[in-house]
């Protein structure tokens, strides 16, 4: 996978993530987004270790 499209595709999950956590809150205090900010960092890594995992995965079955 190119780096570029990797990047694009953890971040975009962390905006989304960070997004609709806000919006279940239905506040938006400081508190509040530097929480669910460092949550959606965590998500990210998660997410783009998952990805990353897939991928070499899917490379090596080829």
């Amino acid at each position: 996978m190119e780096r570029k499209k990797f990047i694009a595709q953890i971040f975009i999950a962390m905006l989304l993530y960070i997004i609709i956590s806000l919006i279940l809150e239905r506040d938006i205090s400081a508190e509040i987004l530097l929480k669910e900010s460092r949550d959606g960092l965590i998500f990210g890594i998660v997410y783009g270790v998952f990805i990353w995992i897939w991928d070499r995965r899917k490379k090596n079955n080829d």
